[in-house]
């Protein structure tokens, strides 16, 4: 079983990662429940350390996929 991550614009999904498995595979969706930004923001902050990972280079790489995103849309 392989996890993805993706993103549901209303009619299709989009995969934020490559896969390589054959067509008409079976698959699990599983829809992530929205948080008003305004709420995860707060909840990240209350926690000890809650912006610490932004000090690991490794994070650096969701850029990407956020910068993917953006140019998608526009």
């Amino acid at each position: 079983m392989v996890a993805v991550r993706g993103i549901f614009n209303g009619r299709n999904i989009q995969l934020l990662e490559k896969v390589e498995v054959k067509p008409n595979t079976m698959v699990l969706v599983t829809f992530l429940e929205q948080q008003n930004p305004e709420d995860e923001m707060r909840d990240m902050a209350a926690k000890p350390n809650g912006f610490q990972f932004w000090d690991n280079p490794a994070e650096d790489i969701y850029q990407d996929y956020i910068d993917k995103i953006r140019h998608a849309n526009r």
